[in-house]
């Protein structure tokens, strides 16, 4: 949110997002959140009108490549010979391919790369379980989504459209925003989605190597500092106007 405001803001601002992406989508279809979404009411619902179909999956767009995050796993889709293309697809094209490979046709590139991308979801998520009781319920929930899955990619679509920063302008003075990013993070999967600093240039971006709440853990004395560092920088790019006494 703080990421998205600062779009909008015409002057020099500082911005320190901790543990954010490029996206909210990721974290509603392939996080630990989406475990509480109830997405066969969503598939549902998505089924029985056909304006979801039919219109809105045609006006928003997927905008990094669908076929490199987590979701592909999903179902067996075939990837488009022409690479150009897998970039802003609608979640009507990517229906559309679930649709006519009939959930099960499999390219040679995909199908190489299914069983390594399939392990490392799992890592990713045993990173932040505690228990082993909590392994079953993640795999039912991966089940799920897989059963429902026209549902997810409609909603990682409409969440692209509305949250994606690539869909926003630039904020005026990048090098004033400083984030820090959890590379094992299962609430805020970042596999897939583009990176801050490809979307935004000069913004200095750090990474913690444990998950998100290993980040809030260990790493609290780290955004305390960026913050600092982040102000401190901001009085050399816009310094503060000189105090005088009358």
């Amino acid at each position: 949110m703080a990421s998205l405001a600062a779009t909008s803001w015409p002057k020099p601002l500082v911005l320190v997002p901790c543990l954010s992406s490029s996206t909210a989508s990721a974290v509603f279809t392939e996080g630990v959140m989406s475990q509480s979404i109830n997405w066969d009411l969503l598939q549902k619902q998505f089924s029985s009108d056909s304006k979801f179909y039919n219109t809105l999956s045609k006006l928003c767009t997927i905008v990094d490549d669908p076929f490199q995050c987590n979701l592909s796993l999903l179902s067996d889709m075939e990837i488009p010979k022409n690479k150009n293309s897998r970039t802003r697809l609608t979640p009507f094209e990517l229906i559309n391919l679930l649709r006519s490979n009939n959930y099960s046709s499999l390219s040679n590139e995909f199908s190489n790369k299914k069983n390594t991308m399939m392990a490392s979801v799992l890592n990713l998520n045993l990173v932040n379980i505690l228990r082993d009781q909590s392994i079953p319920k993640l795999l039912a929930n991966w089940d799920v989504k897989r059963r429902d899955a026209e549902a997810v990619w409609f909603m990682k679509g409409i969440m692209d459209e509305c949250t994606h920063l690539k869909n926003f302008s630039i904020p005026f003075d990048t090098s004033l925003i400083y984030a820090i990013c959890a590379l094992h993070d299962g609430y805020v999967p970042n596999s897939g989605c583009c990176k801050l600093e490809d979307v935004w240039p000069q913004a200095t971006i750090r990474y913690v190597k444990t998950g998100h709440v290993g980040a809030y853990l260990w790493y609290l004395h780290l955004f305390r500092n960026t913050i600092v560092e982040a102000f401190e920088r901001a009085k050399l790019v816009c310094p503060p106007p000189a105090v005088t006494f009358s």
